[in-house]
């Protein structure tokens, strides 16, 4: 059975930020003996975070991600892709960054199995996001419904 959660003590990564050049795709991972995370701009205000499949994702994760996603964003804000796909498990504290994260203007997470959509939904007791949040299985439906929302917030962001 795949753990949904794990303890903070059970993985301990020292990670530190490597950059990828354009020959590679762009974006960064953050790596260690394990790469779990990768953060790319995807264009049009929209980040893509993609968790390594087989990771398990850790308090030290998400605090790089975090660290990355601001310096990306200049603390704008931006809409966020999650991509799940076959991740082993996310720490109770790695998903604290997701569902705390108040620059984050809309969650499209995409995953492929019914294992993704637990994790995708396990908040473990953490409150949900403060941002339309939505689960998809097909990308260019995520990206899409990513787009749209912008669409309609730019307006208000004009005026505000």
């Amino acid at each position: 059975m795949t753990p949904l959660v794990q303890s903070e003590g059970e993985l301990h990564l020292h990670a530190e930020v490597n950059t990828v050049s354009d020959a590679d795709g762009g974006g960064a991972w953050f790596s260690s003996e394990h790469e779990n995370v990768r953060l790319e701009d995807a264009g049009e205000g929209i980040l893509r975070i993609t968790l390594r499949p087989g990771a398990r994702i850790t308090a030290e994760d998400g605090a790089l991600v975090r660290e990355r996603y601001l310096a990306l964003t200049g603390g704008t804000g931006a809409a966020v892709l999650l991509q799940v796909i076959g991740v082993e498990s996310v720490s109770r504290d790695a998903v604290r960054f997701f569902s705390e994260a108040v620059t984050i203007t809309a969650f499209a997470i995409l995953g492929s199995t019914p294992v993704d959509r637990v994790i995708a939904h396990g908040r473990h007791g953490l409150p949900a996001p403060q941002c339309p949040t939505r689960y998809f299985s097909d990308e260019q439906d995520a990206l899409g419904w990513l787009r749209a929302l912008r669409a309609e917030r730019v307006p208000e962001l004009l005026e505000g």
